[in-house]
Formats: C-alpha cells, structure tokens, sequence
C-alpha cells in the first residue's frame, strides 16, 4: 500500500504511521494521583533548559521518508536521555524505524510504514544505538537512501540505552496523557495527519521562551495520512507536539495540536521509562564460542538477530563447559541460518541487513566469502546446506545449530541451515492425546487412560491413532507443509526461500569462480523434501551437489523419482554420492509418536498424513527391500498396492538389475558396496556424547556416528577417525 502524502516547505513527505492492532496483552497506564500545574513545561524550564535542547540540534528532519515511527520514538528517547544528562548523544531514528518494520504487524515486505507498538517493541528487545553509529541520512533535497548499514559496534552501544516499561495509554482521556506527560517528561503518540499540519504558521517570534509563542495547528478536515510524533507538554489549548520536519516547522520544531483535534484524530498513545544500559561482557554460557568461533566464522555478536524475547540479556544456546568445539550462542547461530515460514516466504531474522532478501545474501554470498578469505586453506569452499525436518520450533532448531555448526567450522566446512516450519507441532501431540483418552474411555476423564492404552493390541490401537491423526488436521497440516515446500521455488512476497537460495548460491558461485564452489546438502526428515525442491533450481542454473545426505527422510518415494531422480540422472548429482540414514524396520516399528502411537513418525505419515494410506517413503528401509514389494511378504500389508509400479521403478533405479532382499529389518545382508551410501541404524540407543539416547526419528541430528560419517562424506575420507576434528558432543 503506497504512502500518503503531505506537501511542506516544497517537499512532499511521507505519512505512513499504522495505528496500533488491538493487542489485550498491553499494559494501560493509570495514572498517580497528584494535581496537575495549568500547564507544562513552565518559562523557566523553556528559557533555562528547553533552549539548550534546541540548541544541541535535537530538533529532527525526517526528509521525505515516512520514518516518523522512528523519528517519533527518537524524540522521546532523546529528550528524556537529555533530561538525564545533556552531553548524551543522539538516538538512532533509522534503527528505531529498521526494528519497528521488523516487529510490526504486517507480514510481507512489500509495504511502507510501521506501528508505534513495533517501534517499542524493537526498542525493548534491543535497545538503540547512536545515530553515528546507524546513520539517518537527509540529503539538500530531503531525499533519504531506502536503507544505510549500521557501523561497527552498533549492537553493543544500543545496550546503553534500554528501555523501561511502556505503558498504553488511553487516548481519549486527555487528564491521562497530561499526567503521563507530568510524570515522565515526553509521550510517543501517533494521529491521523490533515492539511492543517502542512499550514502551521511559521513563527517569528524569536528564540521559544514559553507556551503562548507556539503555534496552533489549524483543524482541516482534508485528511492526509498516519504520522508518529512526540508530546512535550501541554496547555489550556492542547498538547506541545515536537514534529520531525525540522526547525522550520513551527516554532523551531514545535507546534500545538488543539485537544479537539486529538480526540478526533489521535490513534495510539505511549509512555514510556528509561532503563537500566546494559554492560556488554561475555556471558557464562558465550565465552567460548565468542572467543573461539566468532572470528573464525564470521558470526555476529548479541543483539544482531530478531529476538522472540529481550536480546539485551545475554541468552546463549547452552552451558559452558561441555567438551569439544565451543557452542554458539543463538545469535551466531542465526548467522547461520536461513529462516522460512507460511508459504516457503523467507524470514528476516539478522538486523543489520535491510530485508529477507539481504539477509539471505549476507548469509550465503557475503559470510562464507569472509570466512574462506581467512580460514580456506585450499581455497575451494565446502559448503554444507541442511534443511531441519521443521518438526520443532524455531528455537528448538537453533540450539541444534548452534551445537551441530561449530563441528562443520571446525572441520573446514562452512554450514548454512534452513530453519522451516511444518506445522506439526506439540500441540497437535496435546490434541492427539485429548482425543485418544476420549475415545479410551468414552469422553469420561480417567487417570488410567494411558495403562488401559498399554494393554490394547498395538496395531488396532495404531490404526485407531492414525484415523484420529489424520482427522484432527494432521494430513491437512502436512499436505500444506508439501504445498509451502513447492511454493518456495516462487516468486512472492516475501520473497521464497528455496528460490532465495538457488540464486544466492549462483551468485557465490560466480563469484568465488570456476571449481571454487562445493554444495553439500543435507536434509533431516521433512526437510528431504525442501531440499528435493531446491535440486531442480540448483539444476536449473547448472550448480553441481557434490554430496546429499538424508536423515530418515519423510518424503514419498514418488516425490524422490520426480526430483532425487533426475538429478542423480542428469549428473547434477553423483548416485555414489547419495546417502540415506535409516533406522531398520524393527526400529521403526518401536519408535513412538507423541508417547501414544507405537511405530516412527515415518510409519503415521505414510499411513495417516499422505494422500495414500501406506505410501512407501524414502526414510523407511522397506522401501529399499525388495521382499516388501516384490513377493514374499503380503504387499498389502506393508505398502498400498497402488504404489507398487512405484516401488520397482524406484528400486530397478536404486539398485541396478539386481535387488537386495531381506535386510530392513535389521540392517544385515547388505554388501560392502551397497552399505556404502545406505547407512541403516539398528542400534537400541544412539552416542550423542556424553551419554547414550534411545534411537527414534529425531536422533541422527543427535547422534555423533552419523554425523562424522556425514563430515566425512564431505571432505572425502575414508573412516571418521581422519577427521581433523572429531565431533565429540551433540547433546543438546
């Protein structure tokens, strides 16, 4: 939606402020009970104090950029900083700005504008820096460059100035805004702007010595658009608006909006405390991984990510003192990380970039570059992509990174992660136990719900789970997590993040030149799928894999002949190269699924999520076996007997003329050369460092032995004990 405009001192400025959604978690000021003076500040503050605020040049020009959110919300940190200690610097308007885009409403990016509530909020996970250290740039024309980088050590300076609390405050009661204003000094406030604003007299009257000098804005009833701003007072006629059209608006920046005009035009209204600055120093749980990975990868420091909670506390991913490669804390790990969501839309998660599309670039052209620049012995990149099974949430998948990444860094391989979200999530597991206790003991609540499950066959059980999966939107959510896969690969807003990729790893490539660039791919479990996708644009533009290893991979059989085929056929990758992790049958069959279905995941998708009841899937091993499909065992048992032209045509693929037979139960029979790209676990528990899991689905990122071989597939070794840097620990 484009900006609205309004014409002044012969530019036309943007108007894009968007008031507040209702959010019933805000916290409403009340005010204290105290009487209020006629009016405020008094002459004196203005002649004695107020004067020198001027002077100190703290009357702000957004140019023609409709960044009032950040300029609105600068003019209240700046004047209470000011209130504190007058030799402190100016805020940031564009990180303000930047962060309340980030922390809006609105998702997409093709929009203009942003909220006071999202101004806050980057405000209160971030802090702001300095606006040397994060530029706001107007030129003569009060033109304005869509985006300027922050400079060096902007993260660390924002947690100077933290913010308080913020409080909403009830804009239609104007004793409520007078009091907060009383109390605190300035409030941040947001209106519909009309051409009154754009006519306010200019006044002559010399140096501002008191409240009787200000103009009043002229109520018109031709509308303009959203504008933010900051109240510094109030009089008998309305509150003291300090604008961002510089100091020739007004009275030296300065203006009154009449209280009628508010009542009619105000929108939201804030007040808001400074915080206690926040001392940058490495935390317990960071040491290690700032001092030892940090140059070495080229990982950003605390506060670069968007945060779900404060990023002004430090927060890293685990505990120091675990042995082997230092973790990350999350915001390294979001340096490493390409984050998805609804529609395969990308995600901006690092601040200091100007949108999704930047981010991606940083991520896959700009931080690898740096890295082989400093640590790339042979000069050839090896960079491994892996795609999460987006069975978990997106701070569950970064604590994986951070611990999985530094055993990559270490080994010489730079590792890029796509953090993408399913939509099977826990609370589908709550939901699937509500409706199972239910059905146990006919909608009457039992404490021995779970015991009279234990003492029901496992397969009628089962097929019962899979029903109630499938009918409490399991299938729908998985058929839209295929749906958001497939749409990745296209143009939208925001733009898609398998498309993103393939083209940032042309340009590295290009980049870096001819035979500099190795693409390694790795995909856990749903995540065989994206990266399925994601083959056919890496083909497209003529990019090589060098390896591909999938951890129990959760796509069909029919979606691997349609894309892991015609890769490894087309030679954009190598069949010897191709690796499959499995758990054997048995395994399989004694996994369990929230606690209450009795096999894998991989059992409930084939048989409850895909479209077919029993579709064969490329992470099961009786997929791979021919005694499954072509025999000796009842194929209606295991598979639904219209896949079976499927099975063949994959395994006559697979395997060549002759197929193996027998071994997905536990893994043996196979020879030398077939275990060489089919590693298929049949261990009870699995090394994740220092201590042993059981082996289930969403191990193999857990699990040391898969992990190495992984590693060692990617850098061309024989056994895992060449690696330079055995991985030691992923407990996490």
């Amino acid at each position: 939606m484009p900006a609205q405009t309004i014409p002044f001192n012969g530019s036309d400025l943007a108007l894009d402020a968007r008031p507040d959604r209702l959010d019933i978690r805000d916290r409403i000021y009340t005010p204290r009970v105290l009487n209020l003076p006629v009016s405020y500040p008094d002459s004196g503050f203005i002649k004695n104090q107020l004067a020198s605020y001027i002077k100190a040049g703290m009357i702000l020009n957004q140019g023609s950029d409709g960044a009032c959110t950040g300029f609105g919300l600068a003019a209240v940190i700046n004047y209470l900083f000011w209130l504190r200690d007058a030799s402190n610097k100016e805020s940031s308007p564009r990180m303000i700005y930047h962060l309340a885009q980030l922390y809006d409403e609105w998702p997409g990016e093709d929009y203009l504008g942003s909220s006071c509530r999202g101004a806050l909020k980057g405000w209160h996970k971030h802090g702001v820096c300095s606006r040397a250290l994060w530029p706001y740039t107007v030129d003569k024309n009060d033109q304005v460059p869509a985006f300027e980088a922050p400079k060096p050590g902007w993260e660390k300076d924002a947690l100077s100035r933290a913010l308080g609390v913020y409080y909403r405050i009830d804009k239609t009661s104007i004793t409520d805004m007078q009091a907060a204003i009383l109390e605190i000094g300035a409030i941040y406030v947001s209106c519909k702007l009309h051409q009154g604003w754009a006519e306010v007299a200019t006044s002559k009257a010399g140096s501002f010595s008191k409240l009787e000098q200000l103009p009043v804005v002229n109520f018109s009833e031709v509308k303009a658009g959203g504008h933010a701003f900051a109240l510094l007072g109030y009089t008998d006629q309305g509150f003291v608006v300090q604008n961002s059209w510089g100091a020739d608006w007004g009275l030296q920046g300065f203006a009154i909006i009449t209280y009628d005009d508010w009542l009619v035009n105000g929108t939201d209204a804030w007040t808001v405390s400074l915080g206690v600055p926040v001392r940058y120093v490495d935390a317990v749980n960071r040491t290690r991984a700032e001092k030892q990975l940090a140059p070495q990868a080229n990982i950003p420091p605390a506060a670069a990510f968007k945060a779900s909670g404060s990023a002004l506390l430090p927060g890293g991913a685990h505990p120091a003192g675990k042995p082997g490669q230092a973790v990350l804390s999350m915001d390294q790990a979001y340096s490493l990380t390409v984050v998805m969501g609804n529609d395969g839309g990308l995600i901006q998660r690092l601040l200091e970039v100007a949108d999704a599309s930047a981010t991606v670039e940083k991520v896959l052209v700009q931080a690898p570059q740096a890295w082989l620049k400093q640590h790339g012995k042979n000069k050839v990149l090896k960079l491994a992509l892996y795609a999460h099974g987006g069975l978990h949430s997106e701070a569950e998948s970064l604590k994986r990174i951070a611990a999985m990444a530094p055993s990559f860094l270490a080994n010489g391989i730079y590792p890029v992660f796509i953090t993408w979200k399913t939509g099977l999530t826990e609370t589908m597991g709550d939901v699937l136990k509500d409706k199972l206790r239910d059905y146990l003991t006919g909608s009457v609540v039992s404490s021995d719900w779970l015991e009279q499950l234990k003492n029901t066959a496992v397969d009628v059980m089962d097929r019962t789970i899979e029903n109630l999966a499938a009918s409490i939107g399991g299938k729908s959510q998985w058929m839209q997590m295929k749906q958001n896969a497939a749409q990745a690969t296209e143009d939208g807003d925001p733009p898609r993040g398998l498309l993103a990729i393939a083209e940032r790893l042309k340009q590295l490539s290009r980049e870096l030149g001819k035979g500099k660039l190795e693409i390694h791919l790795i995909g856990h479990s749903a995540g065989s799928i994206a990266l399925g996708h994601l083959l056919g644009l890496l083909a497209a533009r003529k990019l090589a894999v060098s390896t591909c290893s999938l951890y129990a991979p959760a796509c069909s059989l029919e979606f691997a002949e349609s894309t892991y085929r015609p890769a490894m056929e087309s030679g954009i990758l190598a069949r010897e190269n191709f690796h499959l992790h499995l758990m054997s049958d048995r395994r399989e069959r004694t996994d369990n699924v929230y606690l209450v279905y009795r096999k894998s995941l991989l059992y409930l998708v084939a048989r409850a999520f895909e479209t077919r009841h029993k579709t064969p899937l490329l992470g099961m091993a009786a997929s791979l076996d021919a005694a499954y499909f072509n025999g000796d065992k009842m194929v209606e048992e295991q598979w639904n007997v219209s896949c079976l032209a499927t099975l063949k045509s994959w395994n006559k693929f697979y395997w060549g003329k002759k197929l193996p037979r027998d071994f997905a139960e536990d893994g043996k029979g196979l020879t030398a050369e077939q275990r060489s790209n089919l590693h298929i676990i049949d261990a009870g528990h699995v090394n994740c460092g220092k201590r042993l899991t059981p082996l289930a689905h969403g191990s193999f990122d857990n699990d040391i032995n898969v992990v190495s071989q992984t590693l060692t597939h990617i850098l061309g070794l024989d056994t895992a004990d060449d690696l330079p840097a055995p991985v030691v620990d992923l407990d996490y």
